[in-house]
Order: C-alpha cells, then structure tokens, then sequence
C-alpha cells in the first residue's frame, strides 16, 4: 500500500470506526450496486457548479474507505456472470460500482482512483453527448454544459481497454425528459409515449419504432468508436418498462440496471439490476446500511382510496385546484399510498361507462389519472396503484355479458361485466389495461370488487362451454345439484378470475414505467366470504386463492355496508379470521367513511376508532374509501394522529 493511500485511509478512520461495522444481513450470493454521477475537485476547480447526484473527490475517498475498511469485495460485471454461470463464487459482501452519464471527471478523477484501489467499475455514456463535437454545448435538462465537462470517445476507448472499466450503454439520445400529456407534464423519453398538441399521444407503433431506432444507433456507434457493442444498459433516471427491456436485448444489452434500492440475489434475473442513487448528503452511516443490508422502510401501509370523479371538473382552472387541494392533502396526511380511481362512474354503480386515460375502447372523460398519478408520486411521494375494474365496463351492444342462470339474462342486483368466458372480452379488457401502462404512470393494481361469480353465475354459452372443457357439467342446475360438482365449479371460477387478472397484470406492466417502487398488486375481497366460509360460493372468491395471487388481499373492512349490528366487535372477528388465514403483511383493510344506506358520512372519530382497533388486533396495512379532500373528510386532524404513519420504520429482510 503506498503511503499516499495509507494517509488518505487513515483521514476517513476516524469517522469510519464509529459506523457500526456490517453484520449477518448479507447472505451468499448477494451483491449491491452503487449508482455515482459526476465527482467534483473542489480544491482543484472551485467554480464548477455542483448538480444533483454530483459528489465531491474527498467523499468519493472517504466512500471507498469505508468499503475497504468494512470489508465489501467491490466485484465487476464478469465476475458476476462467472459466478452466475457456475464459476468462481462471488465474494462476501460483493459491490457493483457504477457511474452514470459519461462525465470527464469519471477518466481524470475516478479511473485513477479505481486503479489505486483496484475496484472494478461501470460507466454508463450517452452517445448522443459524446457526438457533440468539441466547444459545443451537451444538453442537460433544461441547461447546457460545455462539452468539455463530458468523455471524448478516445477516453471511452481507453477506459474501455482496461480490465477495471466496462462501458455501459446509458442510451444514444434518451437522457432527456418528454411531454407526457396533455397537461405538459415532463416524463422520462424512453417509457413515454410523447403528447402533441396538433396529434395527441404517439402511437405504439411509432413509440416502438424510436425506442429502437435509439438502441440501433447505441450499437452502431459503439461498433464504429469502440470496436464492440455494449451488452449493458442503464436507464436514464431508471425508468424502464419490460417493452424497453425486451428492445434493449434485441440489440445485445441485456443486461440493465435500475434506480429500484434493493440488494440483487446471484440467482436474480439480470435483466434489470437494482441499484442505490448516491449523492454528497448521503452520509456514510447511510453508506454503510446500504453496503450491509441495513436499510429502513416503512412498517406499515397506510392507504388513501381516492375517486377521481372528486378531481374532474370540466372547468380545467377548477379542476386544477382540485388536484392542487388532494396533493396538499396527502402530502400532509403522512400515508404511504394511494388507491387512485381510473374509471370515471360518477352515477355510482360501479361499471366503467368511460375512463380517466387514453384507450381503445371507451369514451375518456378526461384525460387525468396519468396527471392526478405523476404529482401524487412527485410531489405527495407515495405509492400509487391505478384502481380498475376486471370485469365491469360497459361497452355497450355487441358484447357478451355475464348471464344469471335463473333468466338466462343479466342480473340487475350486480354489476354489468362482461363475460370472461368470451375470448373478446378478454381481448379488449387486455387492451385496455395495455393502453393504462403505456399512457400512464402508476406503480401497483387495484383490482374492483367487480370480479365475482354468484353460484347462479356465469350461464353464457361460452361459460358452459368452459366447463365442459373442465370436466364440469354443461348445465348449472345440475352442478347446483351435486355438492361435489358445486365444490370443483366454484374453485375453477375463482382460479379462472384470479388467472385472468394476472393476465391483465401482466397487460398493464408490459409498457409500465418501472422505476424506485416495486410493481404490486391487490385485489378487493368481499368481508362475507371471511365471516361465512361458505358465501365463497357466492362470488367465487376465496381470501388464501387471493393470497398466492396477489401482493396485497384488500379486505372490504366496511361493517355498515354488511349491516354489523356492533361494527367495532365485527371488525375484531373480521381482523381475527383473516390473520388466521393470511399473514398481517399480505392484508389490508379497507374501511368505509360513508354509510351508503342512509347516505351520511360516518364521524371520523368512529373512524379513527375503527383504526385503533384494528391495529390492536394486529393488521398493519389499512386503508379508507372514500376520501372527500373537498370537505375534510374524514378530517385529517383527527385521522392522522392513528392514521400516519409517521417514522414507524423496519429494517428489510
């Protein structure tokens, strides 16, 4: 060790002794990524401006000492491949460092570093920037910055004959936000499907076609200065669907990283990396969570189900200040996610007549959930799922619906769905569910109440059909008749509605921006088929089915809607049952804020009430429906001392 480094090694000890050193966390097999921007010399160039994620040389130091200090093994890209392919095993406590947007610190300040330390590294360039020619200026945002601030591509080359650099793809020309709708919302160029205002939303076909124009040009103009294509992408902001995913190894990068903070399994899936954003305030103590797998999340979820018939107004100035009050609102109620209406039912019977993003299929009232969703995760910063119906939605004359077998028609006490039965349902219902993906930004699913099969249901032609194909009876009566044929019938309906559901899951995720949240989904559970096992039977639901389906089970905790004689006893019976079946982390409860019999608000003290005991009982994940952000109700005063969340944290798994 020269003596150089022993100084500079013993400048940082001082700090680095009193960080509580990495325990157990780390299992083998694991490895975690670092994400670094531009570094900064303070001493050396003063006057350079000091963006978000830069870092300056002496915190970059003190960071490598902590990782040498503490014992992590930072590894490359090839060893982790070695060792996924069955080769050398990775080390303890491995680290991928990474560095992103191709700066000229990364070659005159980092590479020097790397080789004193002997740390592996990736660094992801942006083509587009280094074909800047020199004196000219790089588009960065909003700004420009000198080119010079940027690598040249015979640094890139040079970087790229050392054993210690891999040069990563950070996209030709995508590192750069576009107008996501209407509104003028700017969101990440490669999972956005670009709004005009003279030709409305880019199609698929040409959103498709510029995703891989883009990654066409990354390899040939690696190919041209390099010698080689990249196999490795990393996403601009870490925005990626699993359409970018499947484009990017098309043309040989299929390996990618992401901004989702997790550690990586060897076992994982490198199609797309997890990755933790290091800035200058990240301090080292944070460093050193992140390097043992110490980090905290949030214990419980606290859930906000919001109606977006409550923002729309065809007034637009009223309707933005609608969405300014709900996004003050949430940002101060201190939850962590919200349930966020995609369909517009503003008579209240809960089918889809129209909905609140561009489709295929059905009127759009407004074009609103892809705004309403982008503030509440940019500026409430919480969690959201788009709320849709599976079956529901009326598409008028020349669809099959689901028939009632006593009339051979629909039923007037439920609501209007459409046939899953009827291959095209199941196609537009897909349809639909694609065009949420790619012309909206979310982060989980909230399946409707609406996905259900009374024991007189589905008695359409292709429903019949469907059982037979299952070994059932043609005729309902005769299942009816036969608990054992009754038995496998309605386990078949409620595996069929669960299958169907993860096909529209997996619709809705395919052009999904993926970026820091984990995609989740939940699906609503009626509180009967809990309190009377036997009501099963009457929607085809079944609360474990549930469990191994979805994220989340979203208990329907409303006692005034099941007309519980003492509501606060029914929620304790209801809360005991359910963790008998499913673990506290898997439930939400769902509770009511309006008495729909008697059309009246229910007072938020009985609510806030009604949160207290279920927390006695031992559910974590709660939730209200809905939340009337125009009168205060119920009021955020009295809810949030049970309601927030607050700091109640947890350390991860």
């Amino acid at each position: 060790m020269t003596l150089w480094r022993v100084i500079v090694m013993s400048a940082v000890l001082l700090v680095v002794v009193n960080i509580q050193q990495a325990q157990a966390d780390r299992v083998p097999g694991d490895y975690v990524v670092i994400s670094y921007h531009d570094i900064v010399d303070s001493s050396v160039t003063p006057e350079l401006d000091i963006y978000s994620q830069t870092i300056t040389r002496s915190r970059l130091i003190e960071h490598f000492n902590l990782i040498t200090v503490g014992g992590y093994q930072p590894v490359s890209l090839q060893q982790i491949l070695d060792a996924k392919a069955g080769g050398q095993p990775l080390p303890d406590k491995a680290v991928l460092l990474t560095f992103d947007d191709g700066y000229r610190s990364f070659y005159d300040i980092v590479f020097p570093l790397l080789k004193l330390y002997n740390f592996p590294a990736v660094q992801a360039v942006v083509g587009s920037w280094l074909d800047v020619p020199a004196g000219g200026r790089v588009p960065y945002g909003n700004i420009t910055l000198p080119r010079e601030r940027f690598l040249s591509w015979e640094q890139v080359r040079t970087l790229n004959e050392s054993p210690l650099v891999e040069i990563a793809s950070h996209s030709y020309d995508l590192h750069y936000g576009v107008v996501g709708n209407p509104m003028g919302n700017e969101q990440a160029a490669a999972v956005t499907s670009i709004w005009n205002a003279r030709s409305g939303y880019e199609s698929e076909a040409a959103y498709l076609e510029r995703i891989r124009n883009d990654m066409a040009r990354t390899q040939q103009r690696f190919q041209e200065q390099v010698g080689q294509s990249p196999r490795v992408m990393v996403w601009p902001y870490g925005a990626y669907s699993e359409a970018t995913l499947d484009i990017a190894a098309q043309y040989g990068m299929e390996y990618t990283f992401s901004l989702l903070s997790a550690p990586n399994q060897l076992n994982d899936s490198m199609r797309s990396m997890n990755r933790y954003l290091i800035d200058q305030e990240t301090t080292l103590e944070t460093i050193e969570e992140i390097l043992s797998n110490r980090v905290w999340e949030m214990e419980e979820l606290r859930i906000v189900h919001v109606d977006l018939d409550y923002v729309y107004d065809p007034d637009p100035i009223q309707q933005e200040q609608n969405l300014d009050r709900l996004i003050e609102r949430i940002s101060r109620y201190g939850v962590s996610t919200v349930y966020l209406q995609a369909y517009a039912d503003p008579d209240g019977n809960g089918v889809a007549d129209a909905l609140y993003f561009p489709n295929r299929h059905l009127p759009v009232r407004a074009d609103l959930f892809n705004r309403v969703a982008w503030q509440l995760k940019k500026r409430a910063n919480v969690k959201v799922y788009a709320w849709m119906p599976v079956l529901s939605f009326d598409l008028g004359p020349g669809y099959q619906y689901v028939t009632d077998v006593r009339t051979g028609n629909e039923s007037p006490d439920h609501y209007r769905r459409l046939s899953p039965y009827v291959e095209v349902n199941r196609h537009t219902i897909r349809e639909i569910y694609q065009d949420l993906g790619r012309l909206t930004k979310f982060d989980g699913l909230l399946f409707h109440d609406d996905a259900f099969f009374t024991d007189f249901e589905d008695a359409s032609p292709n429903a019949l059909s469907a059982y037979q194909r299952a070994s059932l009876p043609r005729d309902i009566n005769t299942i009816r008749n036969d608990e054992g044929l009754m038995t496998a019938w309605v386990r078949f309906k409620t595996e069929y509605l669960t299958d169907f559901t993860l096909e529209l899951a997996q619709a809705a995720n395919y052009y999904r921006q993926a970026d820091n949240k984990v995609f989740t989904t939940s699906r609503n559970l009626y509180a009967v088929t809990v309190m009377e096992p036997r009501s099963q039977r009457w929607f085809a639901q079944d609360m474990q089915n549930f469990a191994s389906g979805y994220d989340f089970v979203a208990v329907m905790a409303m006692p005034y809607m099941e007309e519980a004689e003492n509501p606060d006893a029914w929620l304790r019976s209801l809360a005991q049952r359910s963790l008998a079946q499913v673990s506290a982390d898997q439930l939400v409860f769902e509770l009511q804020t309006q008495n729909w019999h008697t059309q009246t608000p229910i007072p938020s003290a009985e609510i806030a009430q009604w949160v207290r005991i279920l927390r006695e009982e031992g559910i974590k994940n709660i939730g209200y429906y809905p939340d009337d952000f125009h009168q205060n109700h119920p009021d955020i005063n009295v809810m949030r001392p049970v309601f927030s969340i607050g700091r109640r944290f947890r350390a991860t798994p």
